[in-house]
């Protein structure tokens, strides 16, 4: 029985990875846009006070959902730094660029 319980519980976990993983691609799709706009009008694509208040409503929001301020600010770090990466490669026409590189 216990086995059983398992198994549907990661069934569980494994949609969720698969929903999440479908809004990670959202946002880079929206964050590709926004790159692009930005560029066009001759914008930085890299905004200290936008990410500074993101992060900043990200640590709110952990407490909100009863998880980790620390936990949530390193896993959207990691989401802001590649979607910084995949801005920078649209515009400017490279391959792939290192995700740990400067912001831009």
């Amino acid at each position: 029985m216990d086995d059983t319980r398992i198994e549907a519980l990661r069934a569980e976990i494994d949609e969720i990875n698969h929903r999440l993983l479908r809004i990670i691609a959202e946002r880079q799709a929206i964050s590709l846009e926004i790159g692009s706009l930005k560029a066009g009008m001759g914008l930085p694509l890299y905004s200290h006070e936008r990410e500074a208040q993101l992060l900043a409503k990200f640590r709110a929001d952990a407490l909100e959902f009863d998880l980790d301020p620390d936990y949530v600010e390193e896993l959207m770090n990691v989401v802001l730094r590649h979607s910084r990466a995949a801005q920078r490669d649209r515009v400017e026409g490279q391959g792939a660029s290192d995700p740990h590189g400067s912001p831009g």
